[in-house]
Parts: C-alpha cells; sequence; structure tokens
C-alpha cells in the first residue's frame, strides 16, 4: 500500500480545510495516510485517527512568523478585497514530513498552504510527483487568493514591476516572480482544482499553463447531507420557533458577514429590493436563517424575522437547518467551488446564487435553482421574489433536481474514484 502524505493548514475549520480532510478519509481506502498541520500529525487507518502530536513551541515560532508576514503584506494596498498571503515563511512541521515523504518516496498532496505553511522560497523542496490542489487562485496570482474579477488579468499576461492601483510595496510582483522561478520545470507536479471555472483559468495563467491540470470537485457526503422527511421537517422548524406555514430562506458562510467575499453586503441590498416590492402579507411570512457567523439570536431586516444560529459544528444539526429550508441564498462574489451550495442541494434545497466562478458546476438555472447576473442585487433580488411566489411544488422540483445533481456528479462514491485514479497515475 502505497504511502500518501496529506499536507494542509488545518483539517478542521474552513472549507479547504474541510475538503482537505475529506480527501484524507477517501485515500485512507487505498493508502496510509498521515495528516500534517502546522501544530499536529494524524496517522490515519480505515476507522481511526490517532492522537496529534503537538509541540508548543513549534506552534508559537509558526504564529510569530505568521505575525511577521501578515504586517508586511498589510503594508500593499492593491483594492482587492480577497486574503492576502506573502508566505514568506515555512512549518518546520511541513519540511520535516516533506523530507520523510521523500525518503518513503510516498506520495504528497498539498491543500491549503497558506498562512506561512510554506514558504515562497522553499517550493523546489516539493518532492517530485506531488499534487496540489487549488482550494483558491492564489498559487497562479501574486499574493492575493482571488484575482480581481473585474480587472486586467495580470496572472495571464505577467504582474508589473510598478503598477499605479497599487499602493506600498508591490507584494503582487515580488510573490509572483519567485513562484515562477520556483516552479519553472517543474512539470512533475500534478495540479488539481475543483470546478471547471478553475480549470480554465489555471490552464490560461502564465504559471500553470505548462502544468498538467485536472478536474477534481470536493466531495460531498450525500449520505450525511440528505433531505428531510416531512415530520423532521416540521419538528426541525418548531424547535427554532418557526411555524410550518412560514418561508424558510437559509444563507451561511464561515465567518458570516467578516469575510467580504461571501457577498453579505450585497444580500442585505437584495433583502432591502425584497422588502419594498413584496406585499406586507407574504413578507411576514419570510424567514431569514443565517450560520457560521458568530452572531446568535432574533433579529429582523426590512421586516423580515432573521434567526442567527451562529457557528454550527455537528453535521446532523447543519443538515437538518438545509433540509428545513425552501430555498438557500449563496451571495458569494467568488467561489472555487461552492461547498454551502453543494451540502443544501444534497439536502433538496434549491439555490439562488449569482452566476459566477465555481457556483455554476453546482446551481444549474431553473434546473436546481436560479442564478442572478454576476453581483448585481436587483437581479438577486428577483431570484429570491421568484422563489418565494412560485409553487411549493416548483422548489420541491429543482431540489429534488438538485440532490440527484449533487448525488451524481460530487459525492463521495464518485470523488473517490476519481481520487484513486489521479493517485495512481502518479505511481
Amino acid at each position: 500500500m502505497r504511502k500518501l502524505y496529506a499536507f494542509s493548514f488545518s483539517f478542521e475549520r474552513g472549507g479547504a480545510a474541510i475538503a482537505a480532510r475529506k480527501f484524507s478519509r477517501l485515500a485512507a481506502e487505498f493508502s496510509e495516510v498521515t495528516c500534517v498541520s502546522v501544530d499536529a500529525v494524524n496517522h490515519l487507518a480505515r476507522d481511526a485517527v490517532s492522537e496529534a502530536r503537538t509541540a508548543r513551541l513549534s506552534r508559537g515560532i509558526h504564529f510569530l512568523k505568521r505575525v511577521i508576514s501578515y504586517i508586511l503584506v498589510k503594508g500593499m494596498r492593491d483594492g482587492n478585497i480577497s486574503k492576502h498571503s506573502l508566505n514568506l515563511f515555512s512549518s518546520s512541521v511541513f519540511l520535516k514530513n516533506m523530507r520523510k515523504a521523500a525518503q518513503e518516496r510516498a506520495i504528497c498532496h498539498f491543500h491549503w498552504i497558506n498562512n506561512d505553511c510554506l514558504s515562497l522560497f522553499d517550493f523546489k523542496k516539493i518532492p517530485p510527483k506531488s499534487i496540489i490542489t487549488l482550494h483558491d487562485e492564489w498559487l497562479y496570482c501574486g499574493t492575493e487568493h482571488y484575482h480581481d474579477l473585474l480587472g486586467q488579468e495580470v496572472f495571464v499576461s505577467g504582474y508589473p514591476f510598478t503598477c499605479r492601483t497599487t499602493k506600498g510595496p508591490n507584494w503582487n510582483w515580488f510573490a509572483w516572480k519567485m513562484k515562477c522561478l520556483k516552479l519553472s520545470g517543474r512539470t512533475d507536479l500534478l495540479i488539481t482544482v475543483p470546478s471547471h471555472w478553475m480549470h480554465e483559468r489555471a490552464r490560461r495563467s502564465h504559471l500553470l499553463c505548462q502544468h498538467t491540470v485536472k478536474l477534481l470537485p470536493n466531495p460531498i457526503e450525500t449520505q450525511d447531507f440528505h433531505p428531510s422527511t416531512s415530520l423532521e421537517r416540521q419538528r426541525s422548524r418548531i424547535s427554532r420557533g418557526i411555524l410550518d406555514s412560514q418561508l424558510v430562506i437559509v444563507t451561511g458562510a464561515v465567518d458570516g458577514k467578516k469575510n467580504p467575499v461571501k457577498g453579505f453586503d450585497l444580500l442585505e441590498k437584495a433583502l432591502e429590493i425584497v422588502s419594498r416590492e413584496v406585499s406586507d402579507d407574504v413578507l411576514r411570512k419570510v424567514v431569514l436563517v443565517s450560520f457560521g457567523g458568530s452572531e446568535v439570536g432574533r433579529g429582523e431586516f426590512g421586516g423580515i424575522e432573521v434567526i442567527h444560529l451562529g457557528k454550527i459544528r455537528e453535521i446532523e444539526t447543519l443538515r437538518r437547518v438545509y433540509a428545513m429550508a425552501d430555498f438557500a441564498v449563496v451571495p458569494s462574489l467568488v467561489e472555487s467551488f461552492g461547498q454551502v451550495a453543494a451540502e443544501a442541494l444534497a439536502c433538496g434545497t434549491p439555490v439562488v446564487a449569482f452566476r459566477c466562478s465555481g457556483l455554476q458546476d453546482i446551481v444549474i438555472h431553473q434546473v436546481t435553482g436560479l442564478l442572478a447576473d454576476p453581483y448585481e442585487p436587483r437581479s438577486l433580488a428577483e431570484r429570491i421574489i421568484e422563489l418565494i411566489h412560485c409553487a411549493p411544488e416548483v422548489r420541491q422540483h429543482l431540489g429534488h433536481n438538485g440532490r440527484e445533481h449533487v448525488v451524481n456528479n460530487f459525492s463521495s462514491e464518485v470523488i473517490a474514484r476519481q481520487y484513486k485514479e489521479i493517485v495512481s497515475s502518479l505511481c
């Protein structure tokens, strides 16, 4: 059995971390898997995960490295609202296990390597025939995790040394040039991306156009995320103080409003339009359920009742929230895949989203949900109003199609076969 080392900043918190954990569990079915994060090494067997060995001193040193990189990159202003990572330093845990994997001739699978897990200067140390999964656009961009969607595509043409829209040190040019230097000639690396949108952009990028780039969507546990029975749905609503006659819209993301890429400001603008154009009688029946942020409790927005559930860690709790809703809204400006949309559809809940990025693989317009014109609150509001006013049977049909779409294209069983083929090709 060939060994596989999975590297990620975390295997617990955030969409990339969750995807990394899922892939590691799939790999445990055909490999001996070791999961490496900045402060722990976990050995995955088929049915168990051993206790992580943590090093307090190593965590402290790594945190200081992150602070230095954070301060330096904050000195640059480029107008891009996505996260930026400079990656000047490497985690000693990463480097140690990369050397060990190379000695054992194991397969290395790199997931989210930011927050100074792997330095730009150490890219040459990535073992041959490694897999690098892009959970965002950072690898072929500068320091930004998502390129400016409305600007010039310099990730294709090349980052200029001087840029009139960038104030302070041009770390984007520096990071991009360093990646070009360290990854040039590394055609032994296999790049995977979770959506057709990212596949197209990665293949066009200056950095990865000579690399092998394969589509590998994130796996969805369709056995865990599934529709509720009518009785379950009713009980879930009652437990939240929601009447069965009310119309429930669900929305959520890790860190909620704190992450501007998730588009909650556009959702608020869309809901303002909805509150003006929907009759008061209908509006009183609408309940917005939000999860993922720090806020917990009930409130009101433009005449719409809002229930904030805070962070949800249990899969079954999250499933019940999706399944009790009439539809979900994912207002993200950009998604490499669209975990929330896929999970909602797996629960039989149709989705409204912008026609953009990786969400287009998941939300098929008028088949599994509705797509709005990119970044237009008016268009998003119109799609929300359309689903509010349509017959329940129409929403149920969209949800049924959505469940079928996710099972056929993103279920763990489907992705496990694709993943095994990719790993086998490297062996």
